[in-house]
């Protein structure tokens, strides 16, 4: 060990810091600190390390400074007070208070917020999280993933948050959707999941500046071109349209006459350049035999025909069985 770190003395403070990125900030810690003068000063003057933040780590052996990323991988208690030079936020395993602390605590430098809802139910908190980002309550983000099993629903405090330009979230229908785009006018990616709705919104003004949109179709979701035309007729500018949709491996037949979007692509998407159809079939036990095998070649067929050949599209199909 001596002779390692006797050998990278001899490397410049640039090399090393662009070295040190590249681990946990605990690990750097406990291999350089301490060890000489040199690297006690230079471990100090980091402010780009990541910390994985689980059960077994001491937060006092690492300044909160030099952390710029935080991922915080178990239900353990972390006051996020201490870390508010942080630009990117990680809960894999969010705790009560955990939620209640971003609705808070002002982390005036974050760029990114990750939160992973599908293990936790906070309905409260959640819905006072996406009051705070959808009106600007972390003025530097640029990114958010806030995947969610219940439906988003819209306040009506939501103002403007001009700095987000990524977003992923879980279930919403077209006037969560509106309310979205109307809060973030800058927003260039948006993926969720396309929730029921039985009534229209009033119109509003396009929004010029998404360019990729994801919208996820889970089981027994209709795919309706209607449907989905109330979600494209807003974003005239998009370049790449992305479905992921799920269906039931006995409902196949019902594709055999599909249009694949193609009138909707042509009426609302006139910049698209990108289109990608993941077609995710469950067959819970059914046979998939030779019946099927003929369906989806049909399928793959129809799919190439009705497309145009201003735009890139493609068919994928995942089977699980």
């Amino acid at each position: 060990m001596n002779s390692k770190i006797s050998k990278l003395e001899f490397l410049p403070n640039e090399t090393l810091i662009e070295i040190f990125d590249y681990f946990n900030a605990r690990d750097v810690f406990r291999a350089f600190d301490n060890l000489n003068s040199r690297f006690n000063i230079l471990l100090r003057s980091l402010t780009s390390l990541s910390l994985s933040l689980s059960k077994n780590v001491n937060l006092n052996e690492i300044p909160s400074h030099c952390i710029s990323t935080l991922i915080v991988t178990d239900e353990v208690p972390v006051d996020l007070n201490q870390f508010t030079h942080i630009r990117c936020l990680i809960l894999m395993a969010p705790t009560f208070s955990q939620i209640h602390q971003l609705y808070i605590e002002t982390l005036p430098y974050l760029k990114h917020l990750s939160i992973n809802f599908s293990t936790q139910s906070f309905p409260y908190n959640i819905f006072n999280i996406y009051n705070r980002i959808f009106s600007n309550g972390f003025p530097h983000l640029k990114s958010s993933y806030l995947p969610e099993t219940e439906a988003i629903m819209k306040f009506d405090t939501w103002t403007q948050t001009l700095s987000l330009r990524q977003l992923k979230v879980g279930k919403i229908n077209i006037f969560v959707y509106k309310a979205i785009l109307s809060a973030c006018p800058n927003l260039y990616f948006l993926k969720f999941t396309k929730h029921l709705s039985k009534e229209m919104p009033p119109p509003c003004k396009p929004h010029i500046n998404l360019r990729r949109i994801t919208i996820e179709l889970p089981l027994w979701c209709s795919c309706a071109p209607s449907e989905i035309n109330n979600f494209l007729s807003y974003v005239p500018n998009l370049e790449q349209f992305n479905i992921h949709h799920a269906v039931f491996g006995g409902d196949l037949y019902g594709y055999l006459s599909y249009d694949w979007l193609s009138s909707s692509i042509m009426r609302y998407l006139p910049s698209l350049s990108c289109f990608n159809y993941y077609l995710e079939i469950f067959y819970f036990g059914l046979s998939n035999g030779c019946d099927n095998e003929d369906i989806l070649s049909r399928i793959k067929e129809d799919f190439k025909k009705v497309h145009p050949d201003h735009y890139r599209s493609r068919l994928i199909i995942i089977k699980r069985l």
